[in-house]
């Protein structure tokens, strides 16, 4: 066989190549692509996997009546009545020497200690009858890790002499001083053979703690006892199951609620504003003092699952709601916010449980026996469930269960709240008024500008719209949120009654249009109706500046914004939904119009030939056969303007006030996916929960695309065939 010209052989050697090239770009395309969606999956996926515990062994330890885990986890504070402090290394269970030890301590034997909360603050009343208040913590040299090499520093405070010694001390709370005089106080609230007493003193030598009674009715009695975060307000749980919330001062019960067996013990999770209480039969519930129609009241918020006895007390992280709750025979760890239980450990005897102030290494002392048994708890991200992402939450400080994103606070006990439905919902709200602007003025621009247009005038609108999409989406949101919003804050009523002014004159005017010569008609006006259009637009322009001001203040009062808010219950925010829509549908328009003007060019001229052939008007082929032939274009076309509008990020970033609120009112904000993407980065540290959740984010968002793109391919394709053989 003869061989083949050179250059025929050297043309195929370069389809091959082109061919393997295009091949492999698009390969690599689709691996990119891919790579990306399995980085995001990856980076997203820690956010579910479940927390992870394991024992650490059992130390023998002297027996104590409390404990205090270092912040490191590598020592621990034993409490004892009748040795005091001891320390030992964890979890080897050396002993610690405590050089530091001063002098100032209450005498031994104790009388009475409280076991240490997760601050390392205790009370002690010593042999002498006097009440200290004991503050723990380790002098540690720079970057030394070695709990040897620490020094355990115990500040003792108080030495107050007490009236009576109390059976049991149920709380207390440390007052400290406001402006610039006055010293610390202390407020204790105890159980004594007479029932419930209080008492404040400061913390001086010289001064006498004298007991309060509190007076209750004769049908309740006391089981525990605990004050408010600013120590004006006492919560006390009773064996009949009643939780009260009164005055001290008065004794005056403000609130009651009912908690439905003997209340055993009452604590605190994360800055004091949640009460955990939990009964002598298991119950395990969290209630807040919320304002409810003006007035206080004791509401139960969150319900955990049962334990199998009396709980005994509550301890709580310094990092986050996880808190710590144990009976004679269990000790549990829950999550507030996601009532999520992530420890569960049998424990045996009575005891004292303590959790690290960090959350991850729970600590019990066996009373009788002086064990002590360790357990670490691995919880990365313990304020994430599905049910948290997707459901309502009831949050502290929300009189019910709602939809919330607010990732930060002001202080380091806030409560994270990371739903994503407001997010979601705000995404879908931007881009429905964003498309409602854009999808008739882009696809009856194309239809107009291919089917009616002279050639002159259409090849000078499609390059103009066409360059609209050159605008940056920056500009774009900075013209929106400091020209466009204070403008149309400024003229709501006229830009609101302006459409209904442009169809009026449209319809006044177009009875003289018909008797104009037809030769003027037909030289000036077919093809060229959008420019008769211009003076138009511009006489309404001036209509409505003068009767936008009349309308307001003979059918508003006044003011629009007033008339809004007393009459609908609607406020108007200046960066709102409109001003979102109007800048959105600018940088959406131009891809609308190009692909729908290009799939509307593309009907075949024999269909408007037969059709204008059979008597039908240019408008009815343009509607009745122009249209439906090119609806899989323009369908594409909408497709690929919903997922711009959906995508985009600076307009909303800077155009609306990033509310993420659930409301459809035009005159509010939103805040979408990527928006929120874009405003919380910065605050989100490396591997984070924030950081996984925007990652979270970030996959819903490209799933949400897909999605679409998906189903607008079906549709194309199904109205394709629908239409091919026409």
């Amino acid at each position: 066989m003869p061989s083949l010209p050179s250059n025929q052989a050297r043309a195929q050697r370069m389809d091959r190549f082109m061919a393997f090239l295009i091949s492999g770009g698009g390969l690599l395309i689709i691996g990119a692509v891919l790579a990306m969606l399995l980085f995001i999956m990856k980076e997203s996926v820690p956010l579910f996997v479940p927390p992870q515990s394991r024992s650490m062994g059992t130390l023998q330890a002297p027996r104590s009546g409390g404990a205090w885990l270092d912040e490191s986890g590598k020592a621990v504070v034993l409490l004892s009545r009748k040795e005091g402090l001891k320390a030992m290394r964890v979890p080897e269970g050396t002993s610690l020497t405590l050089p530091s030890l001063s002098s100032d301590g209450p005498p031994l034997p104790w009388r009475l200690a409280t076991p240490p909360g997760p601050r390392g603050d205790c009370l002690v009343i010593g042999g002498d009858d006097r009440l200290s208040l004991a503050q723990l913590a380790w002098s540690k040299p720079a970057g030394e890790n070695d709990p040897a090499r620490w020094v355990l520093e115990p500040h003792w405070q108080g030495g107050v002499k007490l009236s009576s010694v109390p059976d049991a001390i149920f709380h207390f709370r440390l007052m400290e001083a406001g402006g610039l005089g006055g010293g610390s106080s202390l407020r204790v609230v105890a159980r004594t053979a007479g029932g419930l007493v209080w008492s404040e003193t400061a913390l001086e030598p010289s001064a006498t703690l004298a007991w309060k009674p509190i007076q209750l009715d004769p049908s309740l009695h006391a089981s525990a006892a605990a004050w408010s975060s600013d120590g004006q307000r006492l919560f006390v749980g009773t064996q009949e199951g009643r939780l009260l919330d009164l005055d001290p001062e008065t004794g005056q019960v403000q609130s009651t609620a009912e908690f439905g067996e003997p209340i055993q013990s009452l604590g605190f999770a994360l800055g004091q504003s949640s009460l955990l209480v939990g009964g002598a039969r298991g119950k395990l519930a969290a209630y807040q003092r919320v304002r409810v129609n003006e007035v206080f009241t004791l509401q139960a918020f969150h319900a955990f699952p049962r334990l199998g006895g009396p709980v005994l007390g509550f301890q709580a992280s310094l990092r986050d709601k996880r808190f710590l709750a144990w009976t004679p025979s269990e000790a549990v760890v829950d999550h507030l916010t996601t009532e999520r239980r992530m420890f569960s450990a049998p424990i045996e005897g009575l005891g004292v449980a303590t959790l690290a102030p960090r959350g991850d290494l729970i600590l019990h002392a066996n009373e009788g026996t002086g064990a002590l048994r360790l357990w670490s708890l691995d919880a990365p991200h313990p304020e994430v469930s599905f049910g948290l992402l997707w459901g309502k939450t009831h949050y502290e400080g929300y009189e019910k269960p709602e939809y919330v994103w607010q990732s930060t606070g002001g202080t380091d006990d806030f409560e994270p709240k990371f739903s994503l439905v407001p997010l979601v919902f705000g995404t879908l709200k931007g881009t429905l008024y964003a498309m409602l602007f854009a999808f008739p003025l882009a696809v009856l621009g194309a239809l107009y500008t291919s089917q009616f247009a002279t050639p002159r005038l259409k090849h000078t609108i499609k390059p103009a719209i066409e360059i609209m999409a050159a605008l940056p989406s920056v500009v774009l949101g900075f013209l929106a949120g400091l020209v466009m919003a204070p403008l149309l804050e400024r003229m709501a009523v006229e830009v609101f009654i302006y459409p209904f002014v442009v169809l009026l004159l449209a319809l006044l005017i177009a009875p003289f249009w018909s008797r104009l010569p037809l030769p003027f008609r037909n030289a000036f006006g077919t093809g060229r109706e959008v420019l008769w259009m211009v003076p138009v637009l511009l006489l309404a322009v001036a209509l409505t500046n003068f009767a936008g001001p009349w309308i307001e203040r003979v059918a508003m009062g006044g003011s629009y914004r007033t008339w809004l808010q007393t009459a609908m219950g609607v406020t108007y925010d200046q960066r709102n939904s409109l001003v979102v829509g109007f800048a959105m549908g600018f940088a959406v328009i131009p891809i609308i119009f190009t692909i729908s003007e290009d799939a509307l060019s593309s009907v075949p001229k024999s269909l408007t030939s037969a059709s204008l052939a059979c008597g039908a008007s240019p408008w009815q082929t343009a509607w009745r056969i122009v249209l439906p032939t090119a609806s899989p274009g323009i369908f594409s076309a909408t497709m690929v303007g919903l997922g711009r509008a959906i995508g985009e990020t600076m307009i909303v970033l800077m155009a609306t006030g990033n509310t993420p609120i659930l409301d459809w009112s035009p005159f509010n904000g939103m805040r979408t996916l990527s928006a929120n993407i874009a405003v919380e980065i910065p605050e989100a540290p490396l591997h984070g929960t924030l950081y996984r959740v925007l990652f979270l984010a970030a996959f819903l968002l490209f799933v949400l695309t897909f999605i679409l793109n998906t189903v607008a391919e079906l549709v194309r394709q199904r109205l394709r065939r629908r239409y091919e053989s026409i």
